[in-house]
């Protein structure tokens, strides 16, 4: 069971998230955006966001950001790694699908990161951009991790 339904979850969880990876590059200048992400997908917020946590299901992207650099495992991610972006608008896509899959098939976010890591995810973003959430999402669990099983 979902704690939120798809429309609610959609635009307090799944566009946020998109939008919490490709605005890091406005919030955090020259950060790693591969380090935060997976950072991010493993921290405490995401889990809590995982079962749709009210406080942090209100916050907005920037807030967001915000607080998982400065209060997040005690503040260790102030000190960020700096490195490449990935350009364009891939890390909004990987947010919002990661955040789709997690609720389509009820993964926590942090064993996600795992299963399907990010060179993964750039990988097939060519092919599933363009496709509906549920369409890609279902694609992916289907052809990618499916063959894991």
């Amino acid at each position: 069971m979902h704690p939120y339904d798809a429309d609610l979850y959609y635009e307090d969880i799944i566009a946020r998230q998109g939008r919490v990876f490709l605005w890091i590059r406005d919030e955090l200048p020259e950060v790693d955006e591969r380090w935060f992400i997976e950072n991010y997908m493993r921290s405490d917020m995401r889990r809590l966001l995982d079962s749709a946590n009210p406080k942090y299901a209100a916050m907005s992207s920037p807030e967001l950001i915000y607080w998982f650099v400065n209060f997040e495992q005690d503040g260790r991610f102030k000190e960020y790694k700096r490195g490449e972006t990935w350009g364009g608008f891939l890390p909004q896509w990987v947010g919002q699908m990661y955040a789709h899959y997690q609720w389509q098939f009820n993964v926590a976010s942090e064993r996600l990161i795992e299963i399907l890591p990010l060179p993964e995810m750039e990988r097939i973003f060519p092919t599933l951009h363009q496709t509906g959430w549920h369409v890609a999402a279902q694609k992916i669990h289907d052809e990618v991790l499916c063959g894991r099983c």
